[in-house]
């Protein structure tokens, strides 16, 4: 009865550790990409605070941010950084921040 009883205690205690383990790996891994996400909107939002510059062209922000794999990924990054988009001169696409833009949001 011990021997089953150890068994069975020895069984959650593995699992428990386990369980522990595979916890901060993914929480690592969150934290990670989450560094990431930050970095990527903390960069999109110093390009786009320049003083010269209210708006900037997608191609332009595409020159400076290098690595995304296509220009919606590049687009969402920028949403998510609190830009919006602007129709330019021309077919150019423009972006600027919320906060720097507000009169031109209509």
């Amino acid at each position: 009865m011990m021997e089953w009883v150890l068994g069975i205690l020895g069984s959650v205690g593995v699992a428990f550790v386990t369980a522990q383990i595979t916890t901060r790996q993914h929480l690592q891994k969150l934290r990670e990409e989450r560094k990431f996400d930050y970095s990527v909107g903390a960069a999109i939002e110093h390009l786009l605070s320049n003083p010269n510059y209210k708006k900037r062209s997608l191609k332009k922000i595409k020159h400076h941010s290098q690595g995304f794999s296509d220009d919606d990924e590049l687009r969402q990054a920028l949403v998510r950084a609190g830009a919006v988009s602007f129709g330019g001169e021309g077919e150019e696409e423009m972006w600027g921040l919320i906060k720097r833009n507000m009169e031109d949001i209509k």
